[in-house]
């Protein structure tokens, strides 16, 4: 009966037939034979979806990688750190006075008139905070998916056709972009823990979710960033080899037919659409009502997580 559960060798089988497994016992026996790593797709708002689910699972195996693109590379982040209420918690904050998601008027000012960038990158220095590097050190590692234009290509054209091309896949129904990025991006893998300081672990992040003119274009020296998701959504290949090797979990944040295994990747996506716009920065009731969908969403799907991690996780 345990190896059927379990897939663990016959030694481990309770002495008695009356000896139950308490549910806390199981989580137990399966935190030590199973590890996975978790992508966390890229789609704004609709990314706490994806870490309620995780909330729901990552008692289930260690986690031993994180890979996010986009607002993904946020969620990827709280979960490394054990800090997805705090995530949420600090964003709702946020959204709670700020009525609008665009002020025309402070053009005028000089001001940027989308607020986004800057709640997102105070919620992320706030979850940060200045213990945070030391905690990420000893956590799983968190890749951060980022796509930037290459040296001598036209930054405009090369730019609008990769959305262009990263829309029709979506329209298609495709997960991921292909092997090769779109003629004119390079793919850039960053390590969370290679950061520097909490400010620069931030600016990471927000490379790879730059979406002008919501965020603004970001960069560094040589380099001209914008959102990951040109270069792929679902970011499976910014985990390194051993992790892609392993058990992979990829949650998903928009309803996707039930194909939901491929191998070693296990894929899951909500049940219904996620009931807020990625980029709604207005309500902290529809932040809760995603990131709580994805709780039981994800509790939905323990069991068939629990044998995928049976299969391929050890």
């Amino acid at each position: 009966m345990v190896r059927a559960l379990f897939g663990v060798d016959a030694e481990l089988r309770p002495r008695s037939p009356r000896v139950r497994l308490t549910p806390i016992r199981r989580r137990c026996y399966l935190r030590r034979m199973s590890e996975m790593s978790v992508v966390f797709a890229g789609g704004g708002c609709r990314t706490f979806w994806a870490l309620g689910a995780y909330t729901s699972l990552a008692g289930l195996a260690t986690t031993v990688e994180v890979a996010g693109v986009s607002a993904g590379a946020a969620m990827a982040l709280a979960a490394a750190l054990g800090q997805e209420e705090a995530l949420v918690a600090a964003f709702c904050a946020r959204t709670a006075v700020n009525p609008r998601n665009v002020y025309p008027e402070r053009l005028f000012l000089g001001r940027p008139a989308f607020p986004q960038e800057a709640m997102y990158r105070a919620t992320l220095l706030e979850l940060l905070g200045a213990a945070s590097l030391q905690r990420l050190a000893e956590g799983p590692r968190v890749r951060i998916l980022q796509a930037c234009v290459e040296p001598g290509w036209l930054v405009v054209p090369t730019v609008a056709s990769a959305w262009w091309a990263y829309a029709a896949r979506r329209r298609r129904g495709l997960l991921h972009g292909p092997e090769v990025p779109h003629r004119g991006l390079a793919a850039e893998v960053d390590t969370a823990q290679e950061a520097s300081s909490v400010e620069d672990l931030a600016e990471r992040v927000l490379r790879s979710s730059a979406s002008p003119p919501v965020t603004p274009i970001l960069r560094a020296p040589g380099r001209m960033y914008f959102d990951g998701c040109l270069v792929d959504a679902a970011p499976v290949r910014a985990l390194g080899a051993s992790a892609r090797a392993g058990a992979v979990l990829v949650l998903l944040n928009r309803p996707h037919p039930p194909a939901a295994t491929a191998g070693n990747v296990r894929y899951l996506a909500p049940s219904a659409p996620v009931p807020i716009h990625k980029w709604d920065y207005t309500s902290p009731a529809r932040v809760r009502q995603a990131f709580d969908m994805g709780r039981r969403d994800g509790e939905a799907a323990r069991a068939e997580v629990e044998r995928f991690l049976a299969e391929h996780g050890a």
